[in-house]
């Protein structure tokens, strides 16, 4: 799906000389035609795979990639997504990661993903598998989260842990 994705956007883009806002325009109309995502969400340059992911309203992601493999991934409303946003909520399992001359495909681990309303999440942001985020969390820009973010939470680093909870919050 990422190549077909990228693939729709370049040969728009190059073959019908639209401006890239426009072809922006035309993948998000897509992607909301076959995935569950709120009218009012913005998807911008965002790769995804064409099944169980599920998008709330008013919520924006400037750019990144959203796979799901066997398992969902469902983001709340009103969240902010910054820009190269890695969203996995499959990966390599460790009994076979690779291919071998008897088993040419790898063997692959998938849980869902859940993030809450009101979350934000910075630039170059990495989510792991089996990963929740909880309502009014706030993840560091250049953070990798493997593990639950509670409500209000503030994390970030690599791996991103709690820095504190948002105390200023208003509700």
């Amino acid at each position: 799906m990422k190549m077909f994705s990228r693939m729709i956007f370049a040969l728009l883009y190059k073959a019908t000389h639209l401006s890239k806002h426009v072809v922006a325009f035309i993948t998000d109309r897509y992607y909301k035609s076959i995935l569950d995502i709120h009218p009012s969400a913005s998807i911008g340059d965002c790769c995804m795979d064409k099944r169980n992911i599920s998008i709330g309203e008013g919520t924006y992601i400037k750019s990144g990639e959203i796979f799901t493999g066997e398992a969902s991934v469902t983001i709340g409303k009103f969240c902010a997504i910054g820009k190269n946003v890695s969203i996995k909520a499959r990966t390599h399992a460790l009994e076979r990661p690779t291919g071998n001359p008897d088993h040419r495909q790898n063997l692959r681990k998938h849980a869902d993903i859940r993030i809450g309303d009101f979350v934000w999440i910075g630039d170059n942001v990495f989510i792991r598998e089996g990963v929740r985020i909880g309502d009014h969390a706030v993840i560091g820009a250049n953070s990798v989260v493997t593990e639950h973010v509670p409500e209000k939470a503030i994390v970030g680093g690599v791996p991103a842990k709690l820095i504190r909870y948002n105390e200023q919050l208003e509700i």
